[in-house]
This record gives C-alpha cells, structure tokens and sequence, in this order.
C-alpha cells in the first residue's frame, strides 16, 4: 500500500463524485437548505394548527336547560376566582417585560420601537414566566382557559333539534347504562356524521347545588375518540369538570372548616433535578443519534454506488485496474472518498439542525432560556463513534455497489440495507429503553443508546468500551470484505 497512490486516486474520485449532482444533493443541498426548510415548515404548521385548534368553534349537544348549568357552574367559578386570577396574569405581565422598569419602557418605547413591536418582542419570555408560576397558579389559569373553551368556543346545540335517520356505521354502537336522551341513535348518529362533536346530559338540579351535595354527581358524555375534533370536545367537558370540581370541593371543606388540605391526605412534593435544559438535551440525545446517523448513511450512498456501480456502467473501472496501482490501494482511495462524503453529510446535518433549532423554530429569547450546553467530553465521545460508524457504512455500500451489475441494481440492493443499518437507530426514540449491559453488544442500537446518555452529561464507560470495540470490529469486518471484492475481477468486471 502506497499512501501518495491512495490519495492521488482519493483525489480523481472525489473530483467524478462531485460533478454528480445525486451526490451533491445528499451530501451538501439536502442537510444545509432541504431540511432546514423542511423543519421550518412543519413546525410552522404545527404551531398553525395549534392556534386553529384553540379557536375552534366545536358544536357540543346539550340541551336548554344543561346550557343554563353550564353558565351558572362558570359563573360561580369566575365570582370566586376573578380577583385572584387578575392578580397572577398582572404578576406575570411584569415579570415578562422585565420588572416596573420594563413596564415604564414599555408605556413610553424608544422612538424607533412601537407598543406591539415590545410586546411581540416579549411573547417568549411571558411563555417563561407562566412557565415558572407556582403549581397552584398555573393551575388557575389551566383552569380559567379551561371554562372559556367550553364556553366560547362551543356551539350548543338542543339534542331535539337533530334530524333522524340513518345507520351506525361498522364498529360504532351504543354504549350500555346512557341515560335516554344519550342512548338515542340519532345522537350518536350525529357524532358519526360529525354533525356534533359530542354529546352531555347533565343532571341540573344536583349541579345547580353542587357545593351543597355530599355525594357524586355523574355528568354523562358520548363521544367518539376515533375523531380528532370529537376527542378534542370530550378533552375540553373534561377539563371544564375538573376546574369545576375543583372549586365545589373547596367551597365544601370552608363550609365544614376544614383546612384545604383536608381531602388530600398525602400530598406529593415534586423535586425535579432536571433543568428545562437537561430535558431538552434529553430529546435531542433521543432524535439526534437516528437524524445524525441517517444521513450519514445518505452522504455515503450516491457517491459509493458512483464510483463502483456507476464505474461499470461508464466502463472506466477497467481502465482503472490497468494502471499501475495496487487493487488495495483502489479500495483505499475509494474508501476514503466515500467516507469523507458521509462525514461532511452527517457534520452538515448536525449544524443546520442545530441552527435551525435555536435560530428558526424557536424565539431567540426562548432559546436562550434553555441555555443548551453539551459537555466537551460528551461531544468527544460522541465523534469517536461517529467515525467507525461512517467507515462501517461506507465499507458496506462500496461492497454492495460492487456486487451490482448497475447502477439501478445497486439501488435495489441499498435499500433493505438501509433498514438494517439506520433504523435501529430509532431505538434511541423509545423512551423508556434504558442503556443496559446487554445492549452494548447489539449493533447500531449500542450506539443510539449510547450517544443519547452521552448527550445527557452520563458517562456509560463499560458501554462505551464494548461499544467502540464491537462497531470497530464490524467496520474493520467489512472494509476487508470490501477489499476482498477488489481483487476479483469475476465481481470487479460483471456486467
């Protein structure tokens, strides 16, 4: 083996694999412009969908008189809750805006900065600090959204006024023990045909004295969680009724005394030792390890099946073999293209994420909230099981475009290929798989699962050891598989 020969082949295949633009698109268009945009616009039509689904007007069945002990459960909550609630949402305005100093700002803006320009610029951190209210405080504004769904974004409609006919369709029936006005079948037939979103009967007396009862009330519900907008009606009667509860049974303990603790004997005290940037480090060691190593595989694949595949189509690979080169020296040179082109792919993927991620998707503020840090260490190690991973990936694609008669046959074959090698990468995506011992043997998943505790700031060295040394094993297995195929040319000149 000659370095300058390897590199002087390296060089003349690098130069072929560059002006194919297949190559170009995964190894440098796709990671920087593609999937940037691509983030970019789901998450954009997440957040769309979000703010749509919040203003939704649902239509709910109902009748009169139920409507009525809606109306009055609600009011009774708000004539209880208002003060407080104003109070909170005050608090939280100031702490967004930075104090009364950001509020005198606010009141009297720089000459080159409007009212909604500061509020707008503020958005992230009122999100911050409705974040960092106290449990009984959140609770109370979850609550009050709660009631103004239900109440606002519902059309009630009176069960009597729905038309009949027609049939239940296959797998929808009447659930037993409804009472009569839900056990109609033309009301579930209206939540089939979605005509309504779900259905309530409520027994209005005992709500109308609620917080005088001393027993359970039952609020019936139909609804069918096959639906999206049906389930979101249900999510939203059932929130209502939990704020609900929630006051009646505080107006209850003050009628009998009794300290708010009283129906709540033991009483869970959270202490979370995770910041807001150690969760989201914790996701990203879940999606990055699948992401990284998935076009990885993409960055070696057009320019391994270019220059073996692609070779014998062109019938250069035999002029090749003419000169004066060793047949390892031609893997080698070969390899190496490959191989660098899988690690611009994944290094390029990691960073346009990354940017994407904290200067796209998210506001600049926010982001910085998070305060995202990974260890040196950490990202240490993690390149150190990127690079046999890429040799190992760019060993086998150079084998299998070497078996294939054609570029187009050589497809075929990477395809299964790829679910052997990149999906078990998603093993990282399941969140209750924990990095065991036996795992470390198992290849691509010892990987995933290691990368996304490294991620996390813990050391698995064992796991990492075993880890390093199996996938060591497997890329030196195939990079002499891959050289074996360059020395026969009963494989080398099939076509």
């Amino acid at each position: 083996m000659t370095p300058r020969t390897v590199f002087v082949i390296a060089r003349k295949e690098l130069q072929d694999v560059l002006r194919d633009r297949r190559t170009l698109f995964f190894m440098m268009l796709l990671p920087i412009v593609v999937m940037p945009l691509l983030m970019l616009g789901i998450s954009r039509f997440v957040m769309q969908q979000t703010v749509e689904r919040r203003a939704r007007v649902l239509p709910i069945a109902v009748d009169p008189a139920g409507q009525t002990a809606l109306r009055a459960l609600a009011l009774s909550w708000w004539s209880a809750h208002k003060l407080a609630l104003g109070v909170v949402e005050a608090r939280m305005g100031v702490t967004a805006i930075g104090g009364f100093a950001g509020l005198g700002q606010l009141l009297q803006p720089d000459a080159d900065t409007s009212p909604d320009e500061a509020l707008v610029a503020n958005m992230a951190q009122m999100l911050k600090a409705e974040h960092d209210l106290p449990p009984e405080e959140r609770q109370l504004k979850q609550d009050a959204a709660a009631l103004f769904d239900l109440l606002f974004r519902s059309e009630f409609i009176d069960p009597g006024s729905l038309p009949w006919g027609g049939e239940l369709a296959q797998g929808v029936e009447i659930p037993s023990g409804l009472p009569p006005a839900l056990a109609d079948t033309r009301v579930a037939l209206a939540v089939q045909e979605k005509r309504i979103a779900a259905a309530l009967q409520l027994p209005t007396e005992a709500l109308l004295t609620l917080e005088d009862a001393h027993e359970s009330t039952p609020l019936h519900v139909l609804y069918d969680s096959s639906q999206s907008l049906s389930k979101e009606a249900f999510e939203r009667i059932e929130s209502f009724l939990g704020a609900v509860n929630r006051h009646a049974l505080r107006v209850r303990l003050e009628a009998q005394s009794l300290p708010s603790d009283f129906a709540e004997p033991i009483r869970l005290v959270a202490a979370n030792v995770a910041t807001d940037s150690r969760k989201v480090q914790a996701f990203l060691g879940g999606l990055l390890p699948y992401m990284l190593f998935a076009f990885c595989f993409f960055g070696a694949l057009y320019p391994a099946l270019d220059v073996t595949a692609g070779e014998k189509e062109r019938f250069t690979l035999e002029t090749l073999l003419l000169g004066p080169v060793s047949r390892l020296d031609i893997a080698l040179g070969k390899f190496l293209v490959v191989f660098v082109a899988a690690l611009i792919a994944a290094m390029l993927t990691t960073t346009s994420m990354a940017l994407t991620f904290t200067h796209g998707i998210l506001p600049a503020d926010l982001a910085s909230t998070f305060q995202i840090e990974f260890q040196p260490l950490a990202l240490l190690l993690t390149g150190s099981l990127v690079l046999p991973v890429a040799a190992l990936y760019s060993a086998l694609l150079l084998a299998v475009g070497l078996y294939a008669r054609s570029f187009k046959e050589a497809q075929s074959y990477t395809v299964p290929l790829q679910f052997l090698l990149v999906l078990p990468m998603m093993v990282s995506l399941i969140p209750d798989v924990e990095a065991e011992a036996h795992l470390a043997w198992i290849p691509f998943v010892n990987i995933s699962m290691l990368m996304k505790e490294l991620l996390k700031g813990n050391y698995l060295w064992g796991f990492y050891a075993i880890t390093l040394a199996s996938t060591l094993l497997l890329t030196v297995a195939a990079l002499a598989w891959a050289a074996w195929m360059f020395r026969r040319e009963s494989v080398l000149l099939r076509s």
